[in-house]
């Protein structure tokens, strides 16, 4: 009768471990991702938003009535 604990056997369960906690590891880092771009692109709206809003509180104010002197 052969043991069930052979050096061969435990081996292949210790393969199909790492294969399946890499491959859990990897459907997370995908997911990790997506939530990552999706993030990116709302925060990168978000500031291209305040970006154009400042540019256009910054622009130069039109003094046409004012005219400055030098003294």
């Amino acid at each position: 009768m052969r043991t069930f604990l052979s050096e061969r056997n435990i081996v292949i369960a210790l393969f199909i471990v790492v294969l399946v906690t890499f491959s859990l590891a990897q459907e997370d880092s995908r997911k990790f991702d997506k939530i990552k771009v999706a993030e990116t692109s709302v925060n990168g709206a978000a500031s291209k938003f305040v970006q154009q809003t400042e540019l256009k509180s910054n622009k130069p104010a039109n003094n046409a009535g004012i005219t400055a002197t030098a003294e």
